[in-house]
């Protein structure tokens, strides 16, 4: 199934953000949940093998806005062969977004693709945090792999691929986390390195990106918020 959302955020004359543009088509909805959020609302089982979502973000100077989702995402496997379920996010920021989605569950057997493509301008802001987790209370894991690309006026701040689950280079047990959680913050001074168990913050120009890993969901956010700035929960709560 093909899935398409749009929004697009502008400042109206009074100082206020407006969204002249919000559909969605496919296996998501969009509504509007706030002055300057917006929520995506699963209408179907899914992503599924196959599945493709493309998800186009812009937000204008001066506007405000924060995306978020109802529920978890769970990756399904499809039937027989079938190519990975992949969700691609681009972005054109020069005003403030938060994109905090709920996490994504991949299912055992499923493989899913995530990329994020975010073009900030001089003075934008992006919180963007991800979560996953591979494979359901006592299921075996599914497989994952994350790409982020963020640049400022043409320029790449962070570009990265992760990849998670069987199958995955880097995916040998016994380093072999089920759960993962990363946050990109753009909007302030290049942060210090940090680190703690199992997570990591690297400085960006304007930020900084955190990564952390564990087995369980909530150790990573609890790992991740150890060695950021800000919690991690009170990212998310922004983004709300």
């Amino acid at each position: 199934m093909r899935t398409l959302v749009e929004v697009v955020a502008r400042c109206d004359a009074r100082g206020r953000t407006v969204l002249p543009v919000v559909r969605a088509s496919g296996q998501l909805a969009v509504r509007r949940t706030g002055p300057e959020a917006v929520h995506l609302v699963a209408t179907a089982f899914g992503p599924l093998g196959g599945d493709d979502v493309e998800i186009r973000l812009v937000v204008e100077a001066g506007a405000r806005l924060a995306v978020h989702s109802v529920a978890a995402a769970v990756v399904l496997a499809a039937r027989g062969e079938s190519p990975p379920s992949r969700q691609v996010v681009h972005a054109e920021v020069a005003g403030v977004l938060h994109l905090a989605p709920e996490p994504t569950v991949v299912t055992a057997r499923a493989d899913h693709r995530a990329e994020l493509h975010v073009q900030l301008s001089d003075d934008a802001e992006l919180t963007a945090t991800e979560q996953v987790l591979l494979g359901r209370v006592g299921e075996e894991p599914g497989r994952w792999t994350g790409t982020t690309r963020v640049e400022r006026d043409g320029r790449p701040l962070v570009h990265t691929t992760i990849g998670l689950g069987p199958g995955a280079p880097a995916w040998l047990p016994p380093v072999a986390p089920r759960a993962y959680v990363s946050t990109v913050w753009i909007g302030g001074p290049q942060s210090e390195v940090a680190t703690g168990v199992d997570a990591v913050r690297l400085p960006l120009p304007g930020g900084w990106v955190g990564t952390a890993w564990g087995d369980e969901l909530h150790e990573a956010v609890s790992r991740l918020a150890s060695v950021t700035p800000r919690p991690v929960d009170e990212l998310v709560e922004v983004a709300r």
